[in-house]
């Protein structure tokens, strides 16, 4: 049987759906799995499962251009510049970066949270798997990306973190309001500014990435054993 991503309870979750995408049904319930590959499935009610929307429970301030139908539109952002510019840029060339990938999970939303970490340089690979406990999506997005940068010791050297989530990357990068977490993103902006180059990289969530992959079921994992 197929499987599409979609949400549960505020969790990101594979159900089963017909060639068409459409939920597959029977007496009102659909089948769910928390994981693409996993042996086990549930039962969740269909009204309960939703589309993935692209964005986390916050939006950007935007103004709005009058000739393109009220699409909304990203204004210039200082918070952005800041982080990117904060200091000059890294003498180390690109083949030295770190590769880091983060990805937060969370069973509800709110509900048990945990993080997943990855990161890459010459050859050698650190692995974090962390329970946070409750907590939600978003912050769970959030300190991931806030684990992966305390990884880093030397800060001079370039560092790239990938990440599948677009309410990091626009709260912490792109001038987003953050509505909610102020302080932890706060937190997390005043450390992306001791590193002289540094930039969050979007990659689409389960679409094939191993890395990406793996840091979703380290995430998963650490809720699992709740530490």
């Amino acid at each position: 049987m197929p499987l599409a991503r979609r949400t549960y309870r505020g969790c990101k979750v594979w159900a089963e759906v017909d060639e068409q995408g459409r939920l597959v049904e029977q007496r009102g319930l659909v089948k769910i799995r928390y994981r693409q590959d996993a042996a086990e499935s549930y039962s969740a009610r269909v009204n309960e499962v939703g589309e993935v929307e692209p964005a986390g429970d916050e939006v950007p301030a935007a103004t709005v251009d009058p000739g393109a139908a009220g699409r909304p539109r990203r204004p210039r952002a200082a918070a952005a510049r800041k982080v990117r510019a904060a200091r000059a840029p890294s003498a180390q060339p690109q083949s030295q970066a770190i590769v880091a990938y983060a990805d937060g999970s969370c069973f509800g939303n709110p509900g048990p949270a945990g993080i997943g970490v990855l990161l890459e340089w010459k050859g050698r690979t650190k692995e974090v798997s962390r329970y946070l406990g409750e907590g939600t999506n978003n912050i769970a997005e959030l300190t991931a990306i806030e684990v992966a940068l305390e990884q880093v010791k030397d800060r001079r050297l370039p560092v790239r973190i990938h990440t599948d989530s677009a309410y990091a990357i626009g709260v912490l990068q792109e001038g987003w309001k953050a509505r909610e977490n102020r302080e932890l993103v706060a937190r997390v902006q005043e450390l992306l500014r001791e590193f002289a180059d540094v930039r969050l990289v979007k990659v689409r969530g389960h679409a094939g990435d191993p890395r990406n992959e793996r840091v979703d079921q380290l995430a998963r994992d650490a809720i699992a054993r709740r530490a």
